[in-house]
């Protein structure tokens, strides 16, 4: 087995080889495919972002939560895991915002518990517009459905608005549904012969690892199967 660590930009197919380009301009030929670059998580889209990335600003509450203990921080996004994520973090932190665009998407229970919450402020019709500090963030300036403005001083940000399949590469290649997701069947087949799929990147509902997993183990089993067909033709 080979690692190469670069990034496709580009599959097709000639023949009966798949051709895989890179961003730096190298090929691959290949007779089968599993695809498993699974998502990335949206970003707010606001200047400076990826410079706070990992200095205030997370998208991982499970990995960087336990740094901002007795700190002040603001959760943004209003789904399941925005809420799950406030009321986590309200718990070893002294304050949470939750910034929500629109409304609450989530769940009754999650809502019960964000309710519950006395050191949780929900600011809804709001947005994160820019981001402060030098080296590490230190505020952000949030606007309302009015126009106003409003800068807040804190310590972190966590970004709870979800996830976009890394599917950018695909377009016009593979099926894929309304969210960009690789449409598979229960066996990990895509719309074509000969490309297999698993894990987040995919149609399948459940994001987890153990889903994941489990569908990597059937896609690889797939594309042996189908490599021996071909091989017995």
């Amino acid at each position: 087995m080979n690692l190469e660590l670069d990034r496709i930009v580009k599959i097709s197919k000639e023949d009966e080889l798949f051709t895989i380009r890179t961003i730096s301009e190298r090929i691959f030929k290949a007779k089968t495919l599993i695809l498993a670059q699974g998502n990335r998580p949206k970003k707010l889209g606001v200047a400076n972002e990826e410079q706070f990335l990992g200095r205030g600003l997370s998208i991982c509450s499970t990995c960087d939560g336990p740094l901002f203990k007795g700190k002040r921080v603001a959760v943004v996004g209003g789904g399941n895991s925005a809420l799950q994520t406030a009321v986590e973090m309200s718990e070893i932190t002294q304050s949470v915002m939750l910034i929500v665009r629109s409304s609450i998407r989530a769940d009754p229970v999650y809502v019960k518990m964000l309710e519950s919450k006395k050191n949780i402020t929900l600011h809804l019709n709001s947005q994160v517009v820019s981001l402060h500090g030098e080296k590490f963030l230190s505020g952000i300036t949030v606007k309302n459905e009015k126009g106003e403005e409003q800068k807040i001083d804190l310590d972190g940000v966590f970004i709870e608005i979800g996830w976009l399949p890394n599917t950018d590469m695909l377009d016009g290649f593979l099926a894929l549904n309304e969210k960009k997701e690789i449409i598979v069947d229960i066996n990990c087949h895509t719309s074509m012969a000969g490309v297999f799929s698993a894990g987040d990147v995919t149609s399948v509902k459940g994001k987890q690892i153990i889903i994941a997993a489990g569908d990597g183990a059937k896609a690889a089993l797939e594309a042996h199967e189908y490599l021996l067909k071909a091989a017995s033709r």
